[in-house]
């Protein structure tokens, strides 16, 4: 018997994802010191519930899927699905590049083509008008045999002839500038043209992205992608006002991008962040252990009864002796196995140890040239102490120094050129050095103007000393001479370096006479504070000796000593 079963008909609708090409122009392009994310803005109107994907296209070539990030926001429920990416290959002539560039060439040939009628036209002008005077001369020429002409016809006709072959000429030789110039810019477009007819073809990336959403509604899609051909470098002004009571410090970035694409009126953010840095933590795997071996005693050599006869000539010198032979077997068993290295690791600082963002006011443009751009990002004022500061040894001139707390919310880099001012005379530019902890930031603003420094040293006298033990005395004597030969008293700060001994051998003493009241406010080097009236010179007198042991060598004194390095 045969049974029959009947299944309900199933109907399976397969409703296929609609594709929503949108245009979504730049809205803001984050900055990093090594690559930057741009960040594209759009609306889409969901016609209905279900899946869609969006599509944007000529986004900058050799976008990868890690380079991505999206975001949405709309109707309740909406969910971002997957994301891809692909190369739109297109021939070089169909971008809009190319189309751009032919474009202007097209522009230019048209004034080209203006230029040369208008020069055509003046020179038959300039051909009339001197065929005109050399009639009009002829023509007085032969009245004045037969009867006085009338000059003031004369000289008005003369007068206007010359003012328009005046002007022809100098509208000619403007034209010839103009032309010049047009042949430059020729230039360089025919250079674009062989540039990218040389490429063939351009690949701009795009990139789709999967919406669903369980109502009908608007979507508000960001689209971010990383680019590395863009980035900022800080550079720094520092303006001391003409009463030298305030200190404006001023970050800018400077902005250079090359990705193909032009910011126009874009939000620019400035980021002391790297998002390339590696963040891998360095761990200790194992602990570090010490050994200790104990030396053995030098070999005794055995002595030979006669030499052994020498060796050829060609193998003298890649044979070794026997003594040598078993001092090097020695070594290689006093050698361990392995060497025990402490690990240790870079340190990159950044501002104030964190990451931070800075927006910069209003809407900016960045074409892709490039160059560099300049942007305002932060500014801050201090009012610095000043001083005039001089380190004689190294160098007698004597500078006017601002020293400032670091100033809260600007961040600093270290290395970065600070462009220094005085009002709004530029001085020049040196890097920011970032001083020891505790200690304040120090800009120099150049040369002080009326006070002289000089660095002499007056006596270098070497002698032998002691009654029962010879040792060798240094007696130095150097000297300091300050001027002030302005009409204002004067605070100078005058530095040296510290001769400090580094063994119970060498004895360095100050003599009674040494200048006293210095400080030691950095490790290693002395400090005065003296003060100047006008018209006053002051001196600063260093006289110490150094004892050292008769035998050996004293280090550490470049060629201040006699007799030593």
């Amino acid at each position: 018997m045969r049974t029959l079963m009947f299944f309900p008909l199933v109907s399976v609708v397969l409703v296929a994802q609609q594709v929503l090409p949108v245009d979504a122009p730049i809205a803001r392009v984050r900055l990093h010191p090594d690559e930057a994310w741009v960040t594209r803005a759009a609306r889409v109107h969901l016609s209905a519930a279900g899946t869609f994907k969006v599509q944007l296209e000529s986004l900058p070539n050799g976008l990868r899927v890690e380079d991505l990030q999206a975001a949405a926001k709309g109707p309740s429920g909406l969910r971002l699905g997957d994301i891809s990416v692909a190369s739109d290959v297109r021939v070089v002539t169909e971008t809009p590049e190319w189309k751009k560039l032919e474009a202007e060439r097209d522009a230019l040939r048209e004034k080209r083509d203006t230029l040369e009628a208008q020069g055509e036209a003046a020179q038959q002008e300039l051909v009339f008008l001197k065929g005109l005077q050399a009639a009009h001369d002829k023509e007085l020429s032969g009245r004045m045999i037969y009867a006085v002409p009338n000059p003031t016809g004369i000289v008005e006709l003369g007068k206007s002839l010359q003012s328009r072959m005046s002007d022809l000429l100098i509208a000619e030789r403007k034209r010839k500038r103009e032309l010049e110039k047009l042949s430059q810019e020729e230039g360089r477009i025919n250079a674009e043209f062989q540039k990218r007819a040389s490429e063939r073809r351009t690949a701009p990336s795009r990139v789709t992205i999967e919406i669903t959403s369980a109502q009908e509604g608007n979507v508000d899609l960001e689209l971010s992608y990383r680019v590395r051909a863009a980035r900022w470098k800080p550079l720094y002004e520092a303006r001391l006002s003409e009463n030298r009571k305030k200190l404006d410090l001023v970050l800018y970035a400077a902005v250079t991008q090359n990705t193909g694409e032009s910011w126009q009126g874009v939000r620019l953010e400035i980021s002391n962040a790297r998002p390339s840095r590696s963040l891998a933590v360095p761990v200790y795997s194992a602990g570090q252990s010490v050994d200790w071996v104990k030396q053995l005693p030098p070999p005794v050599y055995p002595v030979m009864a006669a030499p052994a006869p020498p060796p050829a000539p060609k193998q003298m010198e890649n044979r070794l002796s026997a003594s040598q032979t078993m001092a090097l077997g020695d070594l290689q068993r006093l050698a361990p196995a392995e060497e025990a290295v402490e690990s240790s690791a870079s340190v990159i600082e950044e501002a104030s140890g964190l990451a931070a963002t800075f927006l910069v006011d209003g809407a900016k443009d960045v074409p892709s040239d490039n160059e560099p751009h300049r942007f305002k990002v932060q500014a801050k004022d201090v009012e610095p102490a000043l001083t005039v500061f001089t380190t004689p040894r190294l160098d007698t001139t004597a500078y006017l120094l601002a020293r400032f707390t670091a100033p809260g919310g600007l961040p600093l880099f270290p290395g970065s050129p600070v462009v220094r001012f005085a009002g709004n005379q530029r001085l020049g530019e040196a890097p920011l050095a970032i001083p020891a902890a505790g200690q304040p930031f120090s800009l120099g603003f150049g040369p002080h103007k009326g006070v002289r420094v000089a660095f002499r040293r007056v006596d270098n006298k070497l002698e032998e000393v002691g009654a029962f033990s010879k040792e060798r005395q240094w007696s130095l004597r150097e000297q300091i001479e300050l001027a002030n030969d302005g009409n204002e008293a004067l605070i100078i700060e005058v530095q040296d370096r510290i001769l400090k001994s580094a063994s119970d051998q060498v004895k360095i003493n100050l003599q009674p006479d040494f200048t006293g009241g210095w400080t030691e406010a950095v490790p290693g080097v002395r400090s005065w504070k003296l003060t100047l009236a006008p018209s006053e010179t002051k001196r600063v007198e260093m006289p110490l000796t150094i004892r050292a042991p008769k035998d050996g060598v004293v280090t550490g004194l470049g060629n201040i000593l006699p007799n030593e390095d």
